[in-house]
């Protein structure tokens, strides 16, 4: 499977991760979502583009800073 890691900026609780983890978890064609609040990173695996990921963060409190 294909793993991405997504910086955002705006991470800074478990309230946050939690948060995220729901987002992420909702994006069709994501799946094993893993939040980190020290790396401020969420990983997971997917064939989703970068667009969608965005789009899905778009009017939240979170910032994309980027996508490996």
């Amino acid at each position: 499977m294909n793993m991405k890691t997504v910086h955002i900026k705006g991470i800074c609780c478990k309230g946050c991760a939690k948060e995220l983890e729901n987002i992420f978890s909702n994006i069709y064609g994501v799946s094993n979502v893993e939040v980190s609040v020290d790396t401020c990173t969420v990983t997971y695996e997917g064939y989703v583009s970068n667009r969608v990921i965005i789009e899905a963060l778009e009017n939240t409190d979170y910032e994309v800073e980027k996508i490996d």
